[in-house]
């Protein structure tokens, strides 16, 4: 898989970061998500956190 990057606020090693893949989806990287009200993980499947910000940015990245 190849990604690009679209949106991100990186600060040294703490980066949230929204990419798309070669393959049609989209990656998002942030702080793990590990317990919260309503959240139910299954087998394989994380959560992460992104600041609204970079969530704008990756929406207006992908111009809808």
């Amino acid at each position: 898989m190849t990604l690009q990057k679209i949106a991100g606020d990186c600060h040294d090693r703490d980066c949230p970061t929204v990419y798309v893949s070669d393959r049609g989806t989209v990656v998002f990287q942030g702080d793990a998500v590990t317990e919260a009200g309503g959240l139910r993980l299954g087998d394989g499947e994380q959560a992460v956190e992104l600041p609204m910000s970079v969530v704008r940015e990756a929406i207006s990245a992908l111009g809808t």
